[in-house]
């Protein structure tokens, strides 16, 4: 009977080892896949244009919003680092996943997000580079394949409008510009980037002079008016007579032209350009304003 019973014990003991064995040969790449691993992010801009001041590129610092709703996060802190974007909170991609995963990210980074849909606004007063940056909304989307490196390519969901001045007075140029009468808050689904305008309307204060020219970030809307001070002290009032419906992520220039000393009209027509459209777009323009008969 003895006998028996250590026959029992050795054959346990035996497919014990045995089983044991199986286990540690088996193949790694099986064991790959049923690691979690987390997910890589790097991140870039895409200025408005090959001109544009590296004050709009990302810098060191910078804290980027991400998104990964496919694996259960939201508004995840990112700080870029040279060309990584390090997350506060881990992302990690699901044991064995094969299917690809969708993620999203924001600039600038706000608190208290909890859907792809939220409200930003520009600053009414951008004559700070801080407050214009932090008015330059950028938005990425990016459908990944398990275990790639997440990349994301952050465009511009506003529209930028840059004023250059020509005086035909010595040494009289442009002090301030001032942008008349615009919408400063929008819905936008980060999704897609899309802005809707919305909110009561304000006046916005350009950024500038650099190298004699003002720039503004705005949301997309029709557009009309800018009033300019001169270093004279003139104020001087420029209208687009057929409004301009302003696009996202376009890039506008106007070049204006200071008046001779003594001539002040109320208003001076100008028009807009397009310095940078992604697909080609072009300026569109609204039906012309009817004069009222005196």
């Amino acid at each position: 009977m003895r006998k028996y019973i250590l026959a029992i014990s050795l054959g346990i003991i035996a497919l014990g080892l045995s089983s044991c064995r199986r286990d540690a040969t088996t193949p790694a790449d099986v064991k790959e896949e049923l690691q979690q691993r987390k997910v890589v992010f790097t991140a870039s801009g895409r200025d408005y244009d090959v001109k544009s001041s590296s004050s709009e590129s990302f810098v060191n610092g910078d804290i980027i919003g991400i998104i990964a709703p496919d694996l259960g996060r939201m508004n995840v802190r990112g700080t870029v680092s040279g060309k990584d974007l390090i997350p506060e909170t881990r992302i990690m991609w699901e044991p064995g996943q094969t299917s690809n995963s969708d993620f999203y990210a924001y600039y600038p980074y706000v608190t208290g997000l909890d859907s792809s849909t939220e409200k930003f606004a520009v600053a009414p007063d951008q004559s700070s580079l801080e407050a214009y940056r932090a008015s330059d909304l950028r938005t990425a989307h990016v459908n990944a394949a398990p275990h790639s490196t997440v990349a994301f390519v952050l465009k511009h969901s506003f529209s930028r409008i840059t004023f250059a001045f020509t005086s035909k007075v010595s040494g009289e140029t442009a002090e301030k510009v001032v942008l008349k009468d615009l919408c400063t808050e929008a819905v936008v689904d980060i999704a897609s980037g899309s802005p809707a305008a919305g909110g009561s309307k304000t006046d916005i204060v350009a950024l500038g002079p650099q190298d004699g020219r003002f720039s503004a970030i705005v949301v997309p809307q029709p557009y009309t008016k800018v009033v300019v001070t001169t270093s004279k002290g003139r104020e001087l009032s420029y209208t687009i007579y057929s409004p301009v419906t302003l696009e996202s992520g376009c890039a506008y220039i106007a070049n204006l032209t200071i008046p001779e000393a003594g001539h002040n009209p109320s208003e001076i027509g100008f028009t807009l350009s397009i310095t940078d459209w992604e697909n080609g777009g072009t300026v569109s323009y609204g039906e012309p304003e009817k004069e009222e008969s005196l």
